[in-house]
C-alpha cells in the first residue's frame, strides 16, 4: 500500500462518538480530508515548504527522476507523487526508485504497461462525463485514487449528484482540485459525496495552513442517512402487519 493510500484509508475511516473532553479535542485534530498541493516543475523546490506547511501529499509535475531525489529528501513527511510527462512503465519505475510514491496518470496517453509497477501507489486523471460502463471498470484497478474537478459553483444538487455518480460507480475514493478559499460548506459537501482529499495549486501555498484548519473543523462523519435507510424497513413491516390485520378483520 502507498503512503497516499494509507492515509487516505486513515481520513476516510468512520470515527467512534467521542467520550469525555480528551477524546473531543483529539476528535477535533484529526483531519477527515487530505491537502493536497499540486507544484509545476519549476515550483518543485517547494515540495518541502508544502510538506512543512502541512501537506498530506505533493504532486510535482513532469519532474526528471534526478531532481526528483532531492526534492523527496525535504518533502519527507508528505507523499510524493509525480504526473511523468510520458507514462510509460520505464519512467514510472524510475520515478518510483528516485522517492515517488504514487503517479498521477490519464486514460488517453498513459500505456497500460505503466499500471504494473506493484510498489508504486496510482491516480487517474478522470476525464469529463465519463460513462457509467467506464467508471465500473475503474474499481478493478486497484486505484488509489480519481482526480476530479470539484463542481462548478453554485453546487446545485444536480452537481452533486454527478460527483457521487464518480464516486459510487468507480468504488474509488476521490481528489479534487478546489480554489484554497475554498469554504467549510464546500468542503463538507465535497467530503460527503466521496471526496477524500482536495488539490490546490502551487501558488497558492500560503493558504494551505488556513484550508487545513477548516477541514480538521468539520464535524465529523455522521450516520443520520445510514440511521434513515435502516429506519425504512421497520415502516415498511410495521404496514405489512397492518396489512394482515385488515384482512383479519375480514
Amino acid at each position: 500500500m502507498s503512503k497516499l493510500a494509507d492515509r487516505i484509508r486513515r481520513a476516510s475511516r468512520p470515527q467512534p462518538a467521542p467520550l469525555g473532553f480528551a477524546a473531543a479535542a483529539a476528535r477535533k485534530a484529526a483531519p477527515t480530508m487530505l491537502s493536497l498541493v499540486r507544484l509545476s516543475a519549476d515550483e518543485a523546490g517547494k515540495a518541502g515548504e508544502a510538506a512543512a506547511r502541512g501537506a498530506d501529499a505533493v504532486i510535482i509535475e513532469a519532474i526528471d527522476p534526478r531532481k526528483l531525489k532531492e526534492q523527496a529528501a525535504k518533502a519527507n513527511s508528505a507523499a510524493l507523487g509525480v504526473r511523468p510527462h510520458k507514462a510509460v512503465r520505464q519512467a514510472v519505475a524510475s520515478l518510483r526508485e528516485a522517492g515517488a510514491d504514487f503517479a498521477v496518470v490519464d486514460t488517453e496517453s498513459a500505456l497500460a504497461e505503466s499500471l504494473l509497477e506493484e510498489s508504486m501507489g496510482y491516480v487517474l486523471a478522470l476525464p469529463a462525463n465519463a460513462e457509467d460502463t467506464t467508471l465500473r471498470l475503474l474499481g478493478d484497478l486497484g486505484l488509489d485514487a480519481l482526480l476530479v474537478q470539484a463542481p462548478a459553483e453554485p453546487v446545485t444538487v444536480e452537481r452533486l449528484l454527478e460527483l457521487r455518480r464518480i464516486a459510487v460507480l468507480s468504488r474509488t475514493p476521490l481528489l479534487a482540485e478546489i480554489p484554497a478559499d475554498a469554504d467549510a460548506s464546500l468542503l463538507q459537501v465535497l467530503r460527503d459525496s466521496g471526496v477524500a482529499g482536495v488539490v490546490i495549486e502551487g501558488s497558492a501555498l500560503g493558504k494551505l495552513e488556513a484550508l487545513r484548519e477548516r477541514i480538521a473543523a468539520l464535524p465529523p462523519r455522521g450516520r443520520k442517512r445510514q440511521e434513515h435507510t435502516d429506519a425504512v424497513v421497520p415502516a415498511q413491516a410495521a404496514q405489512a402487519a397492518y396489512d394482515e390485520d385488515e384482512d383479519d378483520e375480514d
